[in-house]
């Protein structure tokens, strides 16, 4: 081989290469947005639990006395309310409560299991409920029967309402620990 061949071919190889490292490292930094959405089987081995202070709507304090929250029914309509609640562990749970058009009561953690670690929860536009970190909109009769991705971390879908009041649990509260 001559010597201008050996220089062409080298620069193929160092340009295939490099071409290939260059792949591989776009392949490994960029995550598409089905990636972001998926499930993970586990939360705990999967994300790392957040360092700052909640940003997003912090709500009303509520008192978890006996295992249980009592909100009055007749305060909570269409319109999110926002809550907060120490537990026993010392983490404060952030959550919201609703009814949808079909008089269901649903409750919510203010948190999801994509967007959590910024902390920054959701908010409500007319019959949606939007992250506050993506964007993602969830209709009202969505909120709380789907777990994972963006949605926010269900408490109950259809809570219990007992004497005027509605009762959610110190376990419906853990579920969605984690998020906190």
């Amino acid at each position: 081989m001559n010597k201008k061949t050996l220089i062409v071919f080298a620069i193929i190889i160092i340009a295939g290469g490099g071409w290939f490292f260059w792949q591989r490292t776009k392949a490994d930094d960029v995550s598409t947005p089905s990636q972001a959405a998926t499930p993970t089987p586990s939360l705990a081995e999967s994300v790392t639990p957040p360092t700052s202070d909640f940003v997003g709507e912090a709500g009303q304090q509520v008192v978890l006395e006996n295992g249980e929250i009592n909100l009055p029914a007749d305060s909570i309509s269409d319109q999110a309310s926002f809550y907060n609640a120490s537990m026993p562990s010392g983490k404060t749970i952030y959550f919201f409560v609703l009814k949808d058009k079909n008089g269901i009561y649903r409750a919510a953690a203010n948190a999801c299991q994509v967007c959590f670690g910024a902390r920054k929860g959701f908010h409500q536009e007319g019959g949606e409920i939007v992250c506050d970190n993506c964007g993602n909109r969830y209709p009202i009769e969505k909120i709380a029967t789907e777990k994972g991705g963006c949605n926010p971390g269900p408490i109950s879908p259809n809570l219990e309402v007992k004497d005027g009041e509605i009762i959610i649990t110190q376990a419906d509260l853990e579920q969605v620990a984690d998020f906190f």
